[in-house]
């Protein structure tokens, strides 16, 4: 049974000051029947939520009668009716067990994995119907491309670009042009294929929606201020504001989710987020998407010199709306703890000890004192000396050091350019306004925190590469750095 999706939703904001259940407010269908309410859509997952709650006390009936009640609200959740099949399963109504699962793929559910593994529909291997349905896997595979992609039309209309990606189980729909939906493409096949060897070991069997609106549309969707981009895992939706550290944060929580759901466990926040951040500043070498400091490290310095850090027993058992209450300390401690371990080569024996003991230790406490042969006071403290001696990633040009002499405004795909210095190097070099930097040298560069550190590598004097769109076409601009 998939216990976390029928539970919740697993929302992740890259940066937030408030919690909130329903984060992504979706727009109405073109065409579509009038939508429940939020209190009765409220009532459905509270419904579905107490299902779980009665089968785990073995009240099937109540399970079966909660259940039916939130899909009356809510007919076309896919993983309602899987979860259903798996209550008749126990209960022995066989057919009727076949029946909702037939009726899940049909609303998208295709996470073959997950189903053919699945311990709680082990009575109806044999039958010839769920044979039948395991041998139309790629068809029913392909009817879900097609539904979320239909689904994803209906809201966004014929300006955006839209394309599948069966390999990898992708869906895109995007406000952005050819080159640059290419260039996320190939951004997050290598993000996939590098986290899977290094971290996730099972990889998603469903379709994730990469959905990259304009900038009113996100405002529409997203009504919560300072929140720049969500995984919702109810939806298998990627929701960001703009491509960059955001994008490569919610795509760690994609790979992450599916990575929990085909060992039925639910992680908690600390390390979903921690992980997440610690990968968005990631560096790809030789194929490899290396982790990186990110711009919370200088935050958790100035605390720690306070003696103001979150003690590490706490966090680990932080809820999510406290968590993400206190984003800049809960984030980069746990971001930073997880480089840690990384660092010391310890990263993936801790979260594959995590895994093997979650029954007992959800909190992942056990599991690092075990790997890292510490108790948590002398695991924050050896921590805490290692974090304090890192090089904060540098946002701002310092005083005397490179600058370019531009500043930016709004874009969803780069550095849109909204004021260049008539004195400074990027005017020199022949920048307009408007332009749009997507890259230094051979980097990809879409947002600030990306840029402003690989120019604080550089020297005054040094010659650099940027890659600018300028009218839809892409061109080089060659920019000898001046000095702020």
């Amino acid at each position: 049974m998939y216990r976390i999706i029928a539970i919740a939703c697993l929302v992740s904001c890259f940066e937030s000051a408030a919690f909130a259940q329903r984060v992504i407010v979706w727009p109405q269908p073109a065409g579509a029947a009038t939508q429940p309410s939020e209190s009765d859509r409220n009532r459905a997952m509270a419904l579905a939520r107490e299902s779980i709650g009665f089968i785990d006390i073995h009240d099937l009936d109540s399970a079966e009668a909660r259940l039916r009640a939130a899909i009356a609200i809510l007919p076309g959740k896919a993983i309602w009716q899987y979860n259903l099949a798996c209550i008749l399963t126990a209960r022995k109504r066989i057919d009727a067990a076949m029946e909702a699962l037939g009726r899940a793929t049909e609303l998208g559910f295709s996470d073959f994995t997950i189903l053919e593994s699945d311990a709680d529909l082990k009575p109806l291997h044999e039958l010839p119907a769920y044979q039948a349905l395991i041998a139309r896997k790629k068809e029913i595979n392909h009817q879900a491309a097609e539904l979320a992609m239909n689904d994803l039309k209906s809201r966004f209309g014929k300006d955006y670009l839209y394309e599948v990606d069966e390999d990898r189980k992708l869906i895109f729909a995007t406000n952005i042009d050819r080159a640059t939906l290419d260039a996320l493409k190939i951004w997050l096949h290598d993000q996939a294929k590098s986290q899977e060897e290094q971290l996730f070991a099972h990889k998603s069997d469903e379709f994730i929606r990469v959905v990259v609106p304009s900038l009113a549309d996100y405002r529409k969707l997203v009504r919560q201020r300072g929140v720049m981009g969500i995984y919702e895992d109810e939806t298998r939706t990627l929701l960001a504001e703009r491509m960059g550290q955001v994008m490569t944060h919610e795509f760690t929580h994609a790979l992450h989710a599916a990575d929990q759901r085909a060992v039925r466990q639910e992680h908690p926040v600390w390390l979903r987020e921690g992980l997440a951040s610690m990968y968005e500043a990631g560096e790809f070498e030789n194929g490899e998407l290396l982790p990186r400091d990110n711009f919370r490290l200088a935050f958790i310095q100035s605390a720690a010199r306070r003696h103001a850090l979150i003690p590490l027993e706490k966090l680990l058992t932080l809820t999510t709306r406290d968590f993400v209450n206190s984003p800049n300390l809960a984030y980069g401690e746990s971001s930073s703890l997880l480089l840690y371990l990384y660092e010391k080569k310890s990263l993936r024996k801790f979260y594959d000890a995590y895994k093997a003991s979650y029954g007992s230790d959800p909190s992942g406490g056990g599991a690092l004192e075990s790997v890292t042969q510490l108790n948590l006071v002398d695991l924050q403290s050896a921590w805490t000396q290692w974090m304090l001696g890192r090089k904060s990633p540098q946002l701002v040009a310092a005083a005397g050091g490179p600058y370019l002499g531009l500043h930016f405004g709004e874009a969803i795909d780069g550095l849109k350019v909204s004021m260049v210095l008539p004195s400074g190097s990027a005017a020199k070099a022949g920048i307009k306004l408007g332009d749009v930097i997507v890259g230094l040298n051979d980097r990809e560069v879409r947002d600030n925190a990306s840029l402003a550190p690989l120019l604080s590598a550089h020297r005054v004097g040094d010659e650099i590469r940027l890659k600018v769109r300028r009218d839809g076409k892409y061109i080089d601009v060659p920019v000898t750095l001046g000095q702020r």
